[in-house]
């Protein structure tokens, strides 16, 4: 008996060239894969989104294969970066996914243009007009100045650490702004730095770093005490609920944010399934949920197989025949098909984890939304969203929030209501009280102790007409309690106490 085991490149590689040698679309698509440090969640998200697209039966097309060729490496070593992509280069990949920081960002996408490989990131958006680069992270500018405007910031500091945030400062912000670069910062650098702005003063900042530099600064904030009320920190990424912010529920302090997945869709309810499955010892990282650059990465596999389907759709012949060898021919020999592969992505219109996924021609998201979060005392809450069209809208206005004691603090809450027994009534001897005191019944009571338990002040104020409230159709005008609300009859909060 012959026994014959092929490997998994092996065959990706043999249905590959028998596609291209009958003319037909390959039946197995090679793309590749770069990875930079800490990044093992994005490559958990990478390799389920592959297994669930070669897995998944499609009632309408032939299904494809995407087989991946995956490397590792070291941003700080330039030589190393060079031969990562010129090994992906040479396999022939019809499409590269990869992150990138700093330190290679210009590499990859210096050779992804000369040699019209597209570049599939969710890494940080570059400014300019570069070709054969996909951003699937979106641009946070437009949120943030709007809500710098909602809070009518005029002064503040701003910590970044890449040319997105120097980009950010000189061409978005035309208020006075301390902007300070802490790419080399430590703890101990940081914790001299918020001391220092202290001193002058600073209450307000914007920090606009990558993941590890976050969670660090905010934990420093914390161990010198710049996390309790008067600080307002803007957290100038797309993944609020990604940070570990337990200590700063409690201490007071105002912090804002970007969430750009939503986890109430149907479509990251379905993938949460398959992820709380994963063997966390195979796939590092599925012990938490996906950080939003997970889900970007999930999404750019998403967006590359939608692309090789228009592909294969429009008959274009996307083969690498006589030119998968040298990356760095000298002049460079660009791949033929690579301005289709890079149009068909530009091209993409779906719905992914982080919701409508779509391009403009330069290859930036456009026709996104991201929610808009405040730090709670029980949590994160969303508190509006953001979109192209739209601008900032709030579901909650400041007075609306409910029961964040931070937010209520040397305020007195006038609670709107009507005489009704036996919920609010007057005291036999109500002449001989004043204020809250004059009154009793169930709401009465209800009052008092939701006021202990979130700790305000409260003044019960009855409703002049007597009335719930209904709007006049001659005069449009609202009376009752409704009315109270309404035009917030001197009032700094309003509160409405009702029969149940």
């Amino acid at each position: 008996m012959r026994i014959i085991i092929f490997s998994w490149h092996f065959l990706g590689l043999y249905s590959a060239l028998w596609g291209l040698a009958t003319g037909a679309f390959p039946s197995s698509v090679q793309i590749g894969g770069l990875f930079i440090r800490n990044t093992d969640q994005e490559y958990t998200a990478f390799r389920l989104a592959i297994f669930l697209h070669n897995t998944s039966p499609n009632a309408t097309e032939a299904p494809f294969n995407l087989v991946p060729h995956v490397d590792n490496i070291e941003t700080a070593n330039s030589f190393a970066v060079t031969n990562a992509f010129c090994s992906q280069y040479s396999r022939g990949v019809f499409a590269i996914f990869g992150l990138y920081d700093k330190r290679s960002v210009n590499t990859l996408t210096s050779f992804c243009g000369a040699l019209h490989i597209s570049l599939v990131t969710p890494s940080f958006p570059t400014e300019g007009e570069g070709q054969f680069t996909l951003q699937l992270r979106p641009s946070i500018r437009g949120a943030l100045l709007s809500l710098l405007d909602h809070y009518d910031w005029s002064r503040f500091v701003f910590l970044y650490d890449t040319d997105r945030g120097n980009y950010t400062v000189t061409h978005g912000l035309t208020r006075y702004v301390s902007a300070i670069c802490v790419e080399s910062f430590n703890e101990a650098a940081y914790r001299r730095l918020l001391e220092d702005l202290d001193r002058r003063q600073e209450r307000k900042y914007v920090i606009d770093l990558e993941p590890e530099r976050l969670q660090n600064i905010l934990e420093q904030a914390v161990s010198v005490g710049k996390h309790v009320k008067g600080y307002h920190y803007i957290i100038a990424n797309l993944g609020f609920k990604d940070i570990s912010l337990e200590r700063f529920m409690h201490g007071g302090a105002n912090v804002t944010g970007f969430q750009l997945v939503d986890f109430s869709r149907a479509i990251v309810i379905k993938l949460m399934q398959r992820w709380n499955k994963l063997d966390q010892r195979e796939y590092p990282g599925s012990e938490s949920p996906p950080k939003y650059t997970s889900s970007l990465t999930y999404d750019g596999v998403l967006v590359m197989a939608e692309a090789f389907r228009t592909l294969r759709r429009q008959k274009i012949d996307i083969s690498r025949r006589g030119n998968a060898g040298d990356c760095l021919a000298n002049p460079a020999a660009p791949w033929n098909q690579g301005i289709d592969m890079e149009r068909a992505l530009k091209q993409v219109r779906i719905q992914g984890l982080t919701g409508n996924i779509q391009f403009d021609h330069y290859g930036r998201r456009v026709n996104y939304t991201m929610d808009v979060f405040e730090l709670k005392s029980n949590g994160p809450r969303k508190i509006g969203y953001w979109n192209d069209i739209d601008k900032l809208v709030l579901v909650q206005t400041e007075s609306t929030l409910s029961n964040d004691s931070t937010a209520m603090e040397n305020r007195t809450v006038v609670v709107t209501t009507i005489m009704e027994g036996p919920y609010v009534m007057l005291k036999k001897n109500w002449e001989l009280y004043e204020g809250n005191d004059q009154f009793e019944g169930y709401c009465v009571d209800l009052a008092s102790e939701i006021a202990k338990h979130i700790g305000i002040k409260y003044k019960i104020s009855i409703v002049p007409d007597g009335k719930y409230g209904a709007r006049d159709p001659d005069t449009k005008i609202w009376n009752g309690m409704v009315g109270e609300l309404v035009y917030g009859v001197s009032l700094d909060r309003a509160l409405v106490l009702t029969v149940p």
